[in-house]
């Protein structure tokens, strides 16, 4: 059971993450108001020398992935792979921004991947970028065609009398079907993919944070929106999915995107970001004056649901079973039918929601998983990013300079993110 404290602190149940003592913080300069130094990495030099550390550490990603789908092609009877979609390519090319546009699901290019070698075909418009600022030195060939070509030619080429697994529609052939499982080698995640979860989530929780400390009261949703925007562009972080609901409305509506609606007495902002093709989400809410005693109830059941869920979602657990457990402390707190109103959680990665947690769910979890949770009360959510392992979980987007409420669940404290009062 899930009760709530007011115990003074709480420790991380594990943090990998460097020591920045000393040294500058990028994450915290970005918190600033009006940062004005430029904190995004330098783009790759293709004349470089490639035993530079950053990109042996993507080369050794992209080595582990590559054993991945070899491990699939042995299991499956396949000859090679085709990746279309701009999460599966950001995933193998750890991290390479080859999406055709910001939100498209489409890549720029295509991968060719079988046992022996891994291949971009792309146009003669894109090749140059590709190999240049996003694919140098990770052992990529290159398959080029005329911009004004079929592009399906060269796939159409390399697939002929071979079994092609893809996760595109591409024209049907004896040889090439679409599966959905090529999604499921994105689990678990890598050591480099941690560690850039780790990093996206203290960006992410720095902005949203920064930001609400900084707006006004009777400024719109939509300002909100693009103060928050533009603190995590500025750091390589693309808003894949900005929500701002002003007052009562995200009890209205559970999804609400920004409008042009003031804000009067409080603001839940709810974000996900994608940096390096790895996506993280959080939320925190903004109360001018005091919170209302009714909306901090609210606010203290869906704490304690998000803690139960931490707690009990460890590895080769179903995720069904963490649900139960989580309409249990709605059932226990008089809010038997709030799960039923909103989504409570799903996993996530390459994609926002690579699975969506459902009642009766079949996915086990396992080490290295991450999941967003994101219980809601009425108007009230509680939501944050947690990567899990055999030692425990880590809220890689967890409160830095907030209000805090600490919840006890089978004696093991848990911290999460109060209401800032303004």
């Amino acid at each position: 059971m899930a009760t709530v404290t007011q115990q003074a602190g709480l420790i991380v149940p594990f943090d990998d993450g460097p020591d920045l003592s000393g040294e500058f913080d990028r994450v915290l300069h970005t918190a600033g108001d009006r940062p004005n130094t430029d904190t995004l990495p330098a783009l790759t030099d293709p004349t470089a020398d490639f035993q530079d550390l950053t990109v042996a550490r993507r080369r050794d990603d992209v080595e582990e992935k590559h054993r991945r789908i070899c491990d699939f092609l042995d299991a499956t009877g396949h000859d090679a792979v085709v990746l279309g979609r701009a999460d599966s390519i950001a995933w193998f090319t750890s991290g390479g921004d080859l999406g055709q546009d910001l939100g498209g699901e489409l890549g720029s290019v295509q991968l060719f991947i079988n046992r022996t070698c891994r291949a971009v075909i792309t146009d003669n418009v894109q090749s140059a970028r590709a190999f240049e600022e996003e694919l140098a030195g990770l052992g990529f060939q290159l398959k080029e065609r005329a911009w004004h070509d079929d592009p399906g030619q060269i796939v159409g080429q390399l697939s002929r009398n071979k079994k092609i697994a893809t996760d595109l529609c591409l024209e049907s052939t004896p040889w090439t079907r679409k599966l959905d499982c090529l999604r499921s080698l994105r689990q678990p995640l890598t050591g480099l993919e941690r560690q850039r979860m780790r990093e996206l989530g203290r960006t992410l929780s720095a902005a949203v944070e920064a930001t609400c400390r900084n707006f006004v009261k009777g400024e719109k949703e939509a300002d909100i929106a693009g103060h928050l925007a533009h603190r995590l562009i500025r750091e390589g972080v693309i808003p894949v999915d900005l929500r701002v609901a002003g007052d009562d409305r995200l009890e209205r509506f559970r999804q609400s995107t920004f409008k042009s609606v003031p804000i009067e007495k409080r603001a839940t902002i709810t974000v996900t970001g994608r940096r390096f093709g790895l996506c993280a989400s959080l939320s925190r809410t903004v109360s001018f004056g005091p919170v209302e005693p009714e909306y901090r109830a609210k606010h203290l059941v869906a704490t304690m649901v998000d803690a139960s869920c931490f707690y009990f979602s460890r590895p080769k657990e179903k995720v069904s079973e963490v649900f139960r457990r989580a309409k249990r402390i709605y059932e226990k707190f008089d809010h038997p039918h709030e799960w039923t109103l909103d989504y409570l959680g799903h996993v996530i990665g390459y994609a926002p929601r690579e699975i969506l947690i459902t009642p009766d769910s079949p996915f086990v979890l396992r080490d290295d998983t991450a999941l967003c949770w994101s219980p809601s009360v009425g108007a009230a959510r509680s939501c944050d990013t947690v990567v899990i392992d055999s030692r425990g979980y880590e809220v890689v987007t967890a409160a830095r300079n907030w209000p805090q409420i600490d919840v006890a669940v089978k004696g093991y404290v848990i911290h999460r993110p109060g209401i800032l009062e303004r």
